[in-house]
């Protein structure tokens, strides 16, 4: 959307607000947004050149994160069999130890699982952590940055909150393909294993531990599926078979490793359930609170807020063919536009006497209504030399005017583009979101001394000066040409 600027704002605000008028104006945000999408893309790429580019960054996008879940997954695969290989080896000798295997491909896994749903309302791990260098999925996300040469998956301390929980959510749902990946994987080389060779298993342990207590820890694992899967519930007469010492050297004979061969439903269902399982349901929440993330992602852009401003102008009709000129000499008002209703009013600062005339309130009427298509509810100037109290003040005392209207979902501050944009200028955008929240959108209209748009260059250094306040609901347009 940002390459879309090139494009006159006079013809992105017919072709956006032509667009507006047939979508419907009940639906959220993020469903405008992709509809008016919908119909550019249905207009040809050649209709609209200059977006493009976004549109071959968003498929990238899309492209990249599917291969990057793929990727993950096989490795996840991949590490799964190799580690389900060691856990599973059986020499003949001793059988596999059911503890061991358990704590390997079940235990650790929960503990890192925990430490996952513990570190998820956190912000992203730093770039450079120790966390990040051992985080499969960080990893990803730091790739996938480099290949489409943006910050959106890793983008660690610093990022605007939209983006960060975009980007906790989606190193989730990279690290749940991981461990997915890896379960599938055990559970592959474990049932290969079963199918292809003799399996036994057994217990031991060097605490003095009765069977009948190994049996009743036992069957609460097994109580999920103890109902409908009954052969999958170790008896009492298989636990005490299984009990094995190492010191005696001795090798299992064929009857009774035929006979511990029959843990492995129960070794199946407990890597299934408590391994696999939560993994498949964090996946799915994570998938879920990505896709709300993304779609607020979507919105949470300041060129996002300049188009759906866009979409609700109104289709003006100036009277009169003679073309608007610069500051004019009298006070004589531009017709109103047809199609004005208090849907399309707005509050207007004008910042630092931008107009070398301020009183002509009549004028600025008009200049808004020809050149931003909207109607002032209010005009307040102030002055940058006022103190911040009488800032506040005037600010308090115009939403207490205009507050819960039509106007006060946009304010437009009208101010001098030759100047640049200094501090004073940010705290007193600073002081607007204190006193009037986030809901408003915020206009910044940098004009020159006769009223009309400034040089592309300054106009450039203001939209990349506001640009560092992360303020989704700010964005800087000029004037109509």
């Amino acid at each position: 959307m940002q390459d879309d600027r090139q494009t006159p704002f006079a013809e992105r605000l017919t072709r956006d607000r032509a667009i507006g008028r047939l979508l419907d104006p009940d639906a959220d945000e993020a469903a405008r947004v992709l509809s008016w999408w919908a119909r550019i893309q249905a207009q040809g790429a050649g209709a609209v050149p200059a977006v493009a580019s976004s549109a071959s960054l968003g498929m990238r996008v899309v492209r990249y994160r599917r291969m990057a879940g793929i990727v993950l997954t096989l490795l996840g695969a991949a590490l799964g069999a190799a580690v389900a290989g060691v856990a599973f080896a059986y020499d003949g000798r001793h059988p596999v130890n059911l503890f061991t295997l358990f704590g390997i491909l079940v235990a650790f896994p929960a503990i890192m699982l925990l430490l996952t749903l513990a570190l998820l309302p956190a912000r992203p791990v730093r770039p450079g952590g120790v966390l990040a260098a051992l985080n499969a999925a960080r990893w990803a996300g730091a790739a996938l940055d480099r290949l489409l040469g943006a910050e959106l998956f890793a983008p660690g301390f610093g990022a605007p909150a939209g983006l960060a929980g975009f980007a906790r959510w989606q190193l989730l749902v990279f690290s749940q393909w991981l461990a997915v990946g890896f379960f599938v994987g055990a559970l592959l080389l474990a049932l290969l294993r079963v199918t292809f060779t003799d399996l036994a298993f057994g217990w031991s342990t060097t605490l003095q531990i009765a069977a009948v207590d190994v049996h009743r820890w036992l069957a609460g694992l097994a109580l999920p599926w103890a109902r409908w899967l009954p052969q999958a519930v170790p008896d009492l007469s298989l636990i005490e078979a299984s009990r094995y010492f190492r010191g005696g050297g001795n090798t299992l004979d064929e009857a009774r490793a035929a006979r511990l061969g029959d843990w492995w439903p129960f070794v199946f269902m407990v890597i299934s359930v408590y391994g696999l399982a939560p993994r498949l349901l964090l996946l799915a929440a994570g998938s879920w609170r990505l896709q709300r993330a993304t779609r607020g992602l979507l919105c949470n852009d300041s060129e996002v807020t300049a188009l759906l401003d866009r979409l609700t102008a109104p289709m003006v009709v100036l009277g009169g063919d003679r073309e608007e000129q610069g500051l004019p000499a009298s006070t004589a008002a531009t017709p109103a536009p047809e199609g004005m209703s208090a849907q399309h009013e707005a509050l207007v600062v004008v910042w630092n006497e931008a107009f070398a005339e301020p009183a002509l309130r009549a004028w600025l009427d008009g200049w808004l209504e020809a050149r931003l298509q909207v109607r002032a509810a209010a005009v307040l100037a102030l002055d940058a030399r006022a103190s911040e109290r009488a800032q506040r003040d005037a600010l308090v005392t115009l939403a207490a005017e205009h507050g819960g209207t039509p106007a006060a979902r946009r304010l437009i501050v009208v101010t001098r583009g030759w100047e640049p944009p200094l501090l004073e200028f940010n705290d007193f955008l600073g002081l607007i979101r204190e006193l009037l929240g986030m809901a408003p959108s915020i206009t910044v209209v940098p004009i020159d001394v006769s009223g009309t748009r400034v040089a592309p260059a300054e106009r450039e250094v203001w939209a990349k000066t506001l640009a560092r306040l992360r303020d989704p609901r700010l964005y800087v347009q000029e004037p109509l040409e």
